[in-house]
C-alpha cells in the first residue's frame, strides 16, 4: 500500500507541470474560472460534463463543436446537455441506463455530457452492431432509455426490447414514434440537476468481430493520470482546433472528444468519413491536428491530387486504433511532414504507450514508451518475465483499467493487479514498446511462430495494393499457414498482381514459414465502423476466428 501511495505522489508531482505546460490549467476566464476548478472537478470529477463546464466559464462564446449540424459554442453545448440532463432525470428518476448508438456528431456528445450532469450510467454502443447483437447488449446491460440515429432504428427489436427511445440524429422528414433531440433541447428546460451527481460507469463495448460485444465497465478519472502521460509526448495546447475521425462510441475516439473539451478546444468531425471533406475542413478552419486511424489516414493518402488542398496549418497528427506500418508513416511524412504521434491502447486499460513525434520518425513501427501512469509487464507463456526483445503477452493496468465486464461470467486475464490486453509484443532495450498483434492471431507454422501483422507490414509496401488483410489458415502438412486478401489498386501496378508476384514480394524479404499459401484478390474488405476486418465475412472466411 504504501509502494503505491508513493508512487501516486511522483505521478502527480508529474503530471501536473504537463496539465500547465498544455494550457488545461491557465487563467483563462479570469479568477472566477480559476477558482471554480475545485469545486467542479469535485461535483464531476473527469466527465464531459466537467470539461464541458470549465470550458463555458472560461470561454463560453467559444466554438465548441462543428458537425454536419452546424456548430456550437460552449454555452450552446452546455445548455443543451444539461436540458437533456434534466430530461432524463424527470423521465427516470431512480436510475438512467443511458445506451446510445450514434456517429459523431451532437447526437453522441449531449448524452455524455449529460450523464455526467445527470448521474448516469452511459452504454457506447457500436454502431456495427446487427439487431441480434443490439438486442443482446441491451438486455443484458439493463438499458432503460436509448438514444439511437434514426439509420439505426431498423436495427431496434421493437418486439424484443420495449424501453422509451431518443432520436439522436434525422435523416429524413418522416414522422417517427420517438421524441428527438433537437425536440427535447427546444421544448423543454434546464431544471435544477444535482450538486453531486452519483457518476454511474461508462461502458465502452468491445470492438471484436464476432459474437455480442463485450461491455467494458470504467470509472471515469479521478485523477489525470493518464491524460499527462499523452500531453507529455504529443504537442496538444489549450484551444486548439482539432479534426476528429475517430469513432467517439469507441475508447480512442472517446477520448479524444474528451481531452478536445478538457482542452477548450474546437471539435470539427462529420458522422461519414470522407477523406476530400477533412481536406477542406483542415484548409477551411486552419486546423491544428487530425485525430485518426491508420485506416482512415491510409484514405487521406489516396485522394488524387490531394497536394491542392493547403495543410499547412496542421502541428500534428496523432493516430491509434491500428498499427501504424513504415509504408504509412513515411507516405504521412511526404505529406504533411514529420508530424505523426501514436497512441498505443485498448478499450480495458486506456492508453498504455504514446511514441512522440521524435519517437515515429526514429522508430516508424513503435508503440512508444510505457506512458505515465501505466504499469506494464511482459509475461512467457509460463508466467514468467519475458527477457528484453524477446515476445510475449502484455499486462497492464492504469487509473482508468476496466473494473469488469457487464457479463460477469467473462474471465479477466491477470498477473497481479494488471490485466492481460490480449495481445503479444516486446520491449526494446530502450525501453520503447513494440506490438506484433492479437496473441490469439499468432499462428504456428511447422514449429514456427508467424504474426500475421508481420506480412501485412511487408504486402503494404507493394505496389498495386489498396487494402490487405492476412489471416491463419488450416494446412494439413503445418497444421496452419497464411493466407492474404487483397484488394487492388486501380491503376496499371494493381492489375499486374498476381499470386505469384504477392508470395515472391513475402519470400524476399520473410522467412519461408511466413509466405502465404494463398493469395485471394476481393473487391473489398468487410471492416467494422472501428476499421478492424471482420474475418466470418471474407470470401472465402478465414477459418477457425476468434472474438477479439
Amino acid at each position: 500500500m504504501s509502494n503505491r501511495f508513493f508512487r501516486s505522489l511522483s505521478q502527480i508531482a508529474e503530471f501536473v507541470p504537463e496539465l500547465f505546460r498544455s494550457g488545461i490549467i491557465s487563467s483563462e476566464g479570469g479568477l472566477k474560472s480559476a477558482l471554480a476548478i475545485p469545486p467542479i472537478l469535485a461535483r464531476y470529477r473527469f466527465s464531459t460534463a466537467r470539461e464541458v463546464e470549465q470550458a463555458y466559464l472560461a470561454c463560453p462564446d467559444r466554438t465548441a463543436l462543428i458537425d454536419d449540424s452546424g456548430s456550437l459554442t460552449y454555452k450552446q453545448l452546455r445548455t443543451h446537455s444539461r436540458i437533456l440532463a434534466s430530461y432524463l432525470r424527470q423521465e427516470f428518476p431512480d436510475e438512467i441506463h443511458l445506451g446510445v448508438m450514434a456517429r459523431n456528431g451532437r447526437g453522441i456528445i449531449y448524452p455524455l455530457s449529460a450523464k455526467g450532469y445527470a448521474g448516469a450510467t452511459i452504454y457506447l454502443l457500436n454502431i456495427g452492431s446487427s439487431k441480434e447483437q443490439l438486442t443482446a447488449s441491451l438486455k443484458r446491460d439493463g438499458v432503460n432509455v436509448l438514444v439511437i440515429d434514426e439509420e439505426f432504428l431498423p436495427r431496434l427489436d421493437t418486439a424484443k426490447i420495449d424501453i422509451p427511445v431518443i432520436v439522436a440524429h434525422r435523416d429524413t422528414n418522416d414522422e417517427l414514434p420517438y421524441p428527438d433531440l433537437d425536440g427535447i433541447i427546444a421544448t423543454h428546460s434546464p431544471n435544477k440537476l444535482p450538486a453531486f451527481p452519483k457518476h454511474g460507469p461508462i461502458v465502452v463495448m468491445s470492438s471484436g468481430t464476432t459474437g455480442i460485444p463485450k461491455g467494458v465497465i470504467r470509472n471515469e478519472p479521478v485523477l489525470p493520470t493518464v491524460l499527462a502521460g499523452i500531453l507529455a509526448k504529443v504537442p496538444w495546447k489549450a484551444g486548439m482546433k482539432v479534426q476528429c475521425t475517430a469513432s467517439m462510441f469507441h475508447a480512442w475516439g472517446w477520448a479524444c472528444l474528451n481531452i478536445a473539451l478538457g482542452m477548450r478546444g474546437t471539435i470539427v468531425t462529420r458522422r461519414i468519413f470522407d477523406p476530400e471533406a477533412v481536406y477542406r475542413d483542415i484548409e477551411t478552419h486552419k486546423l491544428d491536428a487530425m485525430l485518426s486511424s491508420p485506416i482512415f489516414l491510409k484514405q487521406l493518402l489516396a485522394v488524387k491530387d490531394n497536394e491542392k488542398y493547403d495543410c499547412s496549418s496542421l502541428k500534428f497528427i496523432f493516430s491509434s486504433g491500428n498499427a501504424l506500418s513504415s509504408w504509412l508513416v513515411e507516405g504521412l511524412f511526404a505529406r504533411f511532414g514529420p508530424i505523426v504521434c501514436n497512441l498505443y491502447g485498448s478499450t480495458e486499460i486506456s492508453a498504455v504507450a504514446v511514441a512522440s513525434m521524435e519517437d515515429i520518425a526514429a522508430r516508424h513501427t513503435t508503440a512508444g514508451p510505457v506512458c505515465t501512469g501505466t504499469e506494464l509487464i511482459i509475461l512467457d507463456d509460463d508466467d514468467q518475465p519475458s527477457a528484453v526483445g524477446t515476445p510475449g503477452r502484455i499486462f497492464c493496468h492504469n487509473s482508468v483499467t476496466l473494473i469488469g465486464y457487464t457479463d460477469p461470467t467473462i474471465p479477466m486475464k491477470r498477473h497481479n493487479n494488471l490485466v492481460q490486453i490480449g495481445d503479444r509484443g516486446y520491449l526494446d532495450n530502450d525501453g520503447y514498446l513494440y506490438v506484433l498483434g492479437r496473441a490469439d492471431d499468432m499462428i504456428i507454422v511447422g514449429g514456427e511462430n508467424v504474426y500475421p501483422r508481420s506480412v501485412e507490414e511487408i504486402l503494404e509496401e507493394m505496389p498495386g495494393i489498396s487494402d490487405l488483410y492476412a489471416g491463419g489458415v488450416d494446412d494439413a502438412s503445418t497444421f496452419k499457414r497464411i493466407a492474404v486478401w487483397l484488394v487492388r489498386q486501380n491503376n496499371e501496378a494493381g492489375a499486374e498482381l498476381t499470386d505469384e508476384s504477392v508470395k515472391a514480394w513475402v519470400a524476399d524479404k520473410l522467412a519461408e514459414h511466413s509466405v502465404p499459401r494463398d493469395v485471394y484478390f476481393v473487391d473489398s474488405l468487410p471492416r467494422n465502423p472501428t476499421g478492424k476486418v471482420i474475418p466470418s465475412q471474407l470470401q472465402p472466411p478465414q477459418v477457425n476466428t476468434v472474438e477479439v
